[in-house]
């Protein structure tokens, strides 16, 4: 809270302190740390690398080549930072995207990711590297992912009414700051996160991909991160996966929507 205070001051927003609070929703950080991908156990949550899968998964497919293995998150790790008791309670989720190509997520472009869910015995996992036979995209950089509660905001908060246009760009520059931090050396931390409100570049996220009537869930923001990751989707853009809040509630992963959008 301290720090919240403390951006709500150097952008001159603490008169709408109460009213910025309750637009809050709470999400889940991934942090990366960065281990030899030998040392990470075996179904522990990480970004990049090769995935755990059980023995008789086979490795996704997209047209004629595999879809690359983004990450997996042992939910048992990511639930103690599940403040609105979103996600199951055990297993692993695991997403594959089509890195390479990188499409955008159109009716055009069915199967260009896959959600999967576990929820076996964690003995039956093993360590596959991808089949693909390419050479001009390699896997994604091994990282241990761990967890930590952070907020979120919608860029169009409800019943918050700014005076002028330097109010809303103040805003605009406080809800940045707040997802979208500078580390101690001036560089932008990529917004990887689960729940809470998209970090919209383009349209609203929800809005696109739901019908009116849905309630939609962010179930992963996978942002830029070509200094440890390698990764630029278009031009600085995010990666976004949502679903209905009652198909997470069933575990129905098959029903995950995706969509790309850039600057």
């Amino acid at each position: 809270m301290q720090k919240i205070e403390q951006l709500l001051n150097e952008h001159d927003l603490s008169h709408h302190k109460s009213s910025i609070i309750a637009n809050f929703k709470n999400s889940i950080k991934l942090n990366k740390i960065k281990l030899d991908e030998k040392e990470i156990q075996l179904g522990s949550s990480k970004i990049g690398g090769s995935p755990d899968l059980p023995a008789d998964w086979e490795f996704p497919r997209y047209g004629d080549d595999y879809l690359t293995f983004m990450l997996q998150v042992n939910l048992s790790e990511a639930k103690p930072y599940d403040k609105d008791n979103l996600l199951p309670e055990s297993g692993i989720l695991y997403l594959f995207y089509e890195a390479l190509e990188q499409p955008w997520g159109f009716k055009e472009d069915e199967g260009c990711f896959k959600v999967l869910y576990f929820d076996g015995d964690m003995g039956e996992l093993e360590r596959k590297e991808s089949p693909s036979s390419r050479t001009e995209f390699g896997a994604i950089p091994a990282f241990q992912l761990s967890f930590e509660p952070m907020v979120t905001l919608s860029e169009n908060a409800e019943n918050l009414d700014f005076s002028d246009e330097e109010e809303e760009e103040n805003y605009f520059n406080f809800r940045q700051e707040l997802i979208q931090p500078e580390d101690e050396d001036g560089n932008i931390v990529p917004a990887h996160y689960m729940l809470g409100e998209p970090m919209n570049i383009q349209n609203d996220v929800f809005e696109e991909l739901f019908e009116k009537g849905k309630d939609p869930v962010l179930l992963f923001q996978i942002d830029s991160d070509e200094e440890d990751l390698g990764v630029m989707w278009g031009d600085s853009g995010m990666l976004y996966f949502c679903m209905d809040k009652e198909d997470l509630r069933e575990k129905r992963f098959d029903r995950v929507r995706f969509t790309l959008q850039c600057f």
